[in-house]
């Protein structure tokens, strides 16, 4: 009975589906930004690598399993007591390697925020960065450098030091509290920014909320670090397997947040083919039956989410005569090598002008004096 009694297969199981589901939305982002961008940018690439240790981590977790990883101790101490050994050196390096998974991730959704924000922003993205990385990376050399030399981590009778549980502990919670921290100010700013742009409130909140889903993976921390003291249990390779799944869900949770607004993207040039919303007064009508006659006026901008797989912004106008009517369409492509810029129809510093479409139709109405009824009316 003692031998079936192990949480493996549920491990093994979440590992892998939390794996796969972050490799689809990764997988998206990368083809999205390629399909309407032509390249990729270096928060894309950033993810890329971040998806790349977390498929190691998955890896690391398939290896402590088969080596008994998810029993009790007692059971593994009674069969390969020399697995023992091997368990806690792989729980050192997926430990480091998850850290780095999620810090990229982070660092990833940062460069993004970087290419929306002023100035001000900007510094505090960056100190964010910088702070992430300077508290996460002792967390990642701790476990190596617990115990001088190395070998009394397995054997206490080895004479050397080592640090206290307590220290180690305290300072893995704080680093969760850091990061968690660092997750829900991230996630707020874009909402700072957009606040600023000139878009319709609709597609200000859809973009706002696409962008901020970053707080699930704060939560994400929050619940892995009450997680923390099971590390140090009596029956650890059995009673940390909470530990190890919330360690996955960490920067799986951040990945599939950085790639939602790019899904978002994709879905919106996708669901109608030419979608167009018109910021327009009450003077954007065409003049018609003899009503403005021998007029010309600029209508307000249009802007068109999809003309061409290339987001536009354009201007149209009419110019009308006895008869006859002359409309015109004036095109200014939007330059959009800033990665995530094209969630937002920002229409500034875009940088020709050109007349792209001329047509002339005839306008055919009776006289005012006349019945309507009058032949050659059309």
């Amino acid at each position: 009975m003692a031998a079936t009694d192990t949480t493996a297969p549920l491990i093994q199981g979440l590992a892998w589906t939390i794996t796969a589901l972050s490799l689809w939305f990764c997988i998206l982002r990368l083809f999205i930004k390629w399909k309407y961008r032509g390249k990729l940018w270096y928060d894309d690439y950033t993810l890329a690598a971040s998806m790349a240790f977390l498929l190691v981590n998955t890896g690391l977790i398939q290896s402590i399993t088969a080596l008994g990883y998810g029993k009790h101790v007692k059971d593994i101490v009674a069969t390969a007591p020399q697995n023992i050994r091997r368990i806690v050196m792989h729980l050192q390096f997926l430990s480091g390697v998850v850290r780095l998974s999620t810090n990229l991730a982070r660092v990833s959704f940062g460069i993004t925020l970087l290419q929306l924000s002023n100035e001000r922003e900007k510094l505090f993205v960056w100190f964010a960065i910088t702070t992430l990385l300077a508290v996460t990376t002792p967390a990642i050399i701790l476990p190596f450098v617990s115990c001088i030399p190395y070998d009394k981590i397995f054997d206490p009778t080895i004479p050397g030091t080592c640090i206290n549980e307590g220290v180690s502990i305290g300072y893995f919670v704080f680093e969760g509290a850091w990061t968690s921290l660092v997750d829900f100010s991230l996630v707020a700013l874009p909402w700072r920014v957009l606040s600023r742009l000139q878009i319709r409130r609709v597609e200000k909140l859809g973009a706002s909320i696409a962008m901020s889903l970053g707080v699930l993976s704060g939560v994400v921390t929050i619940i892995r670090t009450i997680h923390t003291n099971q590390i140090i249990d009596e029956d650890w390779t059995y009673t940390s397997a909470g530990l190890t799944i919330w360690n996955m869900v960490e920067p799986a949770a951040v990945i599939i947040a950085a790639s939602l607004p790019n899904l978002r993207v994709f879905i919106v040039k996708n669901t109608a083919n030419l979608k167009a919303g018109i910021k327009a007064g009450s003077k954007t009508r065409l003049c018609s039956r003899g009503k403005c006659r021998g007029k010309c006026r600029k209508a307000d901008e249009i802007y068109l989410d999809k003309v061409q797989s290339t987001m536009k912004a354009i201007s149209a106008g009419s110019a009308t005569g006895r008869g006859e009517a002359t409309a015109w369409i004036t095109s200014r492509a939007t330059g959009d090598d800033d990665s995530e810029k094209s969630i937002l129809h920002n229409a500034g510093a875009i940088p020709s002008t050109g007349i792209v479409q001329t047509n002339t139709f005839a306008v055919e109405y009776p006289e005012e004096t006349r019945p309507a009824s009058t032949e050659g009316a059309g």
